[in-house]
């Protein structure tokens, strides 16, 4: 048996090695997926027909103070048919609140089923309707006003915010056929079934399903699925997909619905597939499909220059998205196999601010340790602990800074997670107290997969918290073990299990991490390679109803798991492959099985970005590829990419050459280690970015087109980047053979990072009046020198940055270095920055330890530091001096620099020497100056 099982495994994986079209077989087009075609033959033939099904029972409506909702029920009316003389009448409760701060609305359509005695007694009737619970944390609603009287008739009915305060959002529901349009500032930003493309397939046995149809439905699948994998699906309920259009008005440009290897700008589906949202394991991916990957996040956002518009479809099952451009105008068709249509619709000027009332209700994005946002160190598989510690030597030895080495799966004892396999890790204390010293830290792999007949299997049936199958019993599949449980991680009983499982596991030690791969779930006899839909969870959900959240529980349990065990002082770093909306608040994620080929580097960014835009910008992809062997100019392009991602990490296939950066011969090596340690240089900018992120969700690989929304020439780029808010300008060379690229830019000032050399790009300074040269808002290219030693980056003028500059080993070893400014004055001589610091490792800082400091430049004659929050112990931040501070003077000298500089130190006056180190710029060193009090320097 084992043999056999052996032997189906290899042949499994050989064939996924060896076929590059792994999602064009084993996964569903949506022409075989049964609610996806069937609300695609639907949209096209209620275009034609024009018919109304649905409308909105007047004497229904009304508002709940209490409640904060406007409540009311919405008929779906079956027309008669040759099998029954009468109208049938469904009933679908509607809800409608306004959010925060009113800039928000969200509604909700249910289903008021009937009890069915035909059903599984195992299985809970009701339409799953907790997606919201796992997505949410902050759910503020505000009161609206409801426009009565000469304004509230049977067709329409006016909701907006109180009269007492003068708001920007109104919409206007109408009853007669279902229809929302909501106006921001005014103009009409969404209209919602626009199209009347509403769709809710009700409870009906499959005797009753003809009398039950629409003249346009088809009845594809409904009680029965022919996919080759997925035959033995038993859709207890039959068809329950719901399905409703959305039309962003003005915009013509939408982003987000992660993960999907193609580009930032989401594609026009009407000529092919739609973008789908369905957790899988797709192994080494396709690049340009919209078929399903690890992760997914059902939020879009659109904007043009003058509004943004966002939504969020609160539906964790399998569901399908077509996208259709028009001129000022975008249409989208949201389709889901079950659950409840749960609608969030946000409205706001730029797209940043739409993230920060996105990532207010559903968890700002997650501060993680210090030592997370520095190198990693990964392949599959470091073998002992002795191969551990000489990678770890010769990081050092190479001047390799890094602060994290990962285990991949084989580090277990025959695969049994929360094991250690002891012939090559006999002492795993030893270890992690040897990397520790150099302030470095430790990742191993669990995955909610668990091998039958060990303890940590048993305790999970023992104690009733495994996934179940359609009979209710235990759920047994194939994973990694062989013979696997999965943990019912929905359960609040198998979370507080699961979590406990790392307590005796952890055994003390405060350097050690975890790595949720493989929670999708991948189960590999599975079908689409994940979860059969109608396995059963806590409450008698079926698996279909919440599949896309699972991800999202089980790397919750172990985020919860870790914080108890800590008492809440330790910050849990956790990376998941699998990810839903809300997963932000505890873990980062990766781009998955990539290829090392310049194809999958150039599809990183795109997918990197999408993420970020969508409140999970804490990702990154696998340098330089998983599978296969990069060659050497990929390898530096790379790292000098990868550098900027967010969660910078190497990895490797098991059948990989060995690429560690101390391997590479020169100058690869010394390429690769100058990528590196850029990234420590501007750690204190890294780490800053990353807590303007956990405050108001800004995205820490920022596209240009939220960088500058009313530039709408930059709607498509998506080979360039901004790092957060700080200035920091990158494009990547994502192409062999290049020596000069050309990066985009607004108007303004733009200095070369490396010797801070102005472009003026269509405005120039003529004493003190800022001239501009052509008309404003129109893109233009910087010519910049990309060789194999040169990433091309340049700081916009009117920002300020931090950075260390010395080398050091580890994140922990540098913060005991002073810091350096780097001041880019725009084109009238401003410029602002920020500075974050704490003791990178425990919650403290949530407790006001840390340092919040902003730097200004005003007028060219005044540079100002001023902390906005200062610990109670000054050791929390570290050395917080300010050794030096670097002046881009431009090319004209506009700076009335002397010799020395007066400086202001809390009233304390001294001078500074201020040295010429090349024409375009001034340094002044020694200022003595520190970023947790307030100074000045005047020229």
């Amino acid at each position: 048996m084992l043999l056999h099982w052996f032997l189906q495994v290899l042949f499994f994986w050989s064939q996924l090695q060896t076929v590059s079209g792994f999602t064009q077989y084993l996964l569903k087009r949506c022409d075989q997926a049964g609610f996806c075609t069937r609300n695609r033959y639907y949209a096209e033939n209620i275009q034609k027909t024009r018919a109304s099904y649905y409308t909105i029972e007047d004497s229904s409506v009304h508002y709940d103070e209490s409640d904060k909702t406007l409540y009311a029920t919405i008929i779906k009316s079956i027309p008669p048919s040759e099998d029954k003389d009468s109208i049938t009448k469904i009933e679908l409760p509607f809800a409608l609140q306004l959010l925060q701060d009113g800039s928000s609305v969200r509604f909700i359509i249910d289903e008021n089923r009937p009890h069915k005695d035909y059903l599984p007694e195992a299985l809970n009737q009701r339409r799953y309707n907790e997606t919201s619970k796992w997505a949410f944390t902050n759910l503020h609603k505000k009161i609206p006003y409801v426009k009565k009287g000469t304004t509230f008739n049977k067709h329409k009915i006016i909701v907006e915010e109180d009269p007492d305060y003068v708001g920007n959002l109104s919409l206007e529901l109408f009853t007669d056929s279902f229809l929302i349009k909501v106006y921001w500032k005014d103009e009409l930003a969404m209209v919602v079934n626009e199209r009347s493309l509403l769709n809710y397939e009700h409870l009906r046995a499959e005797t009753e399903n003809e009398q039950n149809l629409l003249p346009e439905e088809s009845d594809f699948n409904m009680f029965h699925d022919n996919f080759k994998y997925s035959k033995a699906d038993t859709l207890p309920f039959g068809p329950e997909s719901v399905a409703l259009d959305f039309a962003f008005n003005g915009i013509e440009n939408l982003y987000g619905l992660p993960e999907h290897p193609d580009s930032f700008r989401l594609k026009d589906t009407t000529d092919g597939e739609p973008y789908r949202l369905y957790s899988t394991d797709v192994f080494r991916y396709d690049i340009g499909t919209k078929m399903p990957m690890y992760g997914n996040i059902p939020f879009v956002i659109g904007n043009n220059p003058k509004a943004a518009v966002g939504l969020f479809w609160v539906n964790a099952a399998d569901t399908w998205v077509d996208l259709k451009y028009q001129k000022s105008k975008t249409q989208t068709h949201w389709m889901s196999e079950t659950g409840v249509i749960d609608v969030v619709l946000f409205f706001a000027d730029t797209p940043d601010q739409i993230l920060n009332k996105y990532t207010n209700l559903t968890g700002r994005p997650m501060l993680p340790k210090q030592a997370a946002v520095g190198y990693h160190q990964c392949r599959w598989n470091y073998n002992d602990e002795l191969d551990v510690l000489t990678v770890d030597s010769n990081m050092d030895k190479g001047h390799f800074p890094y602060d994290i080495i990962w285990l991949d799966i084989d580090y277990t004892d025959e695969k049994k997670f929360f094991t250690w396999k002891p012939s090559a890790f006999p002492n795993p204390a030893r270890m992690l107290k040897k990397l520790a010293k150099l302030g470095r830290e430790l990742v191993v792999l669990i995955d909610p997969h668990l091998k039958a007949g060990y303890e940590i299997s048993d305790e999970i049936i023992e104690n009733d918290v495994a996934i179940k199958n359609q009979k209710g019993k235990t759920f047994y599949g194939t994973c990694w073990p062989g013979r696997s449980v999965w943990i019912d991680t929905f359960s609040e009983l198998g979370r507080k299990v699961w979590g406990s499982f790392y307590d005796a596991f952890l055994n003390g030690a405060k350097n050690l991490n975890i790595w949720n791969d493989m929670n999708e779930p991948s189960i590999f006899d599975g079908p689409e390679t994940t979860a059969p839909k109608n396995l059963i969870h806590d409450g008698g959900f079926e698996h279909r109803a919440l599949h896309n959240a699972y991800s999202l529980t089980v790397h919750e349990a172990t985020h919860d798991g870790l914080l108890e065990i800590n008492n809440n002082s330790v910050r849990p770093f956790i990376i998941a492959r699998g990810y839903f909306t809300g997963s932000q608040r505890t873990a980062g994620t990766w781009t998955g099985d990539n290829v090392a080929t310049w194809d999958y580097l150039r599809v990183s960014l795109p997918m990197i970005l999408s993420s970020n835009v969508a409140g999970m910008p804490f990702t990154g992809a696998d340098i330089a590829g998983f599978f296969e062997n990069p060659e050497d100019e990929l390898v530096v392009r790379w790292y000098q990419a990868g550098l900027w991602y967010p969660f910078f990490r190497a990895h490797a296939h098991i059948d990989s050459n060995r690429r560690e950066p101390f391997l590479f011969k020169d100058p690869i090596k010394s390429y690769v280690r100058d990528a590196i340690q850029l990234r420590y240089t501007l750690l204190p900018t890294f780490y800053t970015a990353f807590f303007r992120s956990s405050i108001d969700g800004t995205p820490i690989m920022k596209p240009m087109i939220f960088e500058k929304p009313q530039y709408p020439d930059l709607a498509a780029v998506d080979d360039q980047f901004y790092l957060g808010n700080t200035g920091i300008l990158v494009k990547p060379i994502l192409e062999k053979d290049v020596s000069i690229t050309e990066i985009k830019v607004s108007e303004g000032v733009f200095y070369d990072y490396y010797d801070l050399k102005p472009h003026y790009v269509n405005t120039f300074r003529e004493g003190e009046d800022v001239v501009q040269k052509k008309r404003a808002h129109v893109v233009e290219s910087i010519s910049v020198r990309a060789g194999l030693d040169k990433i091309p980056i340049l700081l916009e003028g009117g920002h300020i940055i931090t950075k260390r500059d010395n080398y050091r080993r580890s994140s922990k070893l540098y913060r005991n270095d002073p810091y350096t400014l780097v001041i880019a004055p725009d084109s009238f001589g401003d410029a602002e920055g920020e500075l974050y610091a704490d003791d990178g490792e425990t919650l403290a800082h949530k407790n006001g330890e840390y340092l919040h400091t902003v730097f200004t430049l005003q007028h060219h004659e005044l540079i100002t530091g001023h902390p906005k929050n200062v610990p109670s112990d000054h050791r929390t931040a570290g050395n917080t001096m300010i050794n030096k501070i670097v002046i881009a003077t431009g090319n004209k000298n506009r700076f009335n620099i002397k010799d020395t500089v007066k400086i202001n130190r809390n009233g304390n006056f001294h001078t500074a020497k201020v040295i010429r180190t090349s024409p375009f710029e001034a340094v002044i060193l020694h200022p003595m100056v520190y970023a947790n009090e307030t100074w000045q320097i005047d020229f």
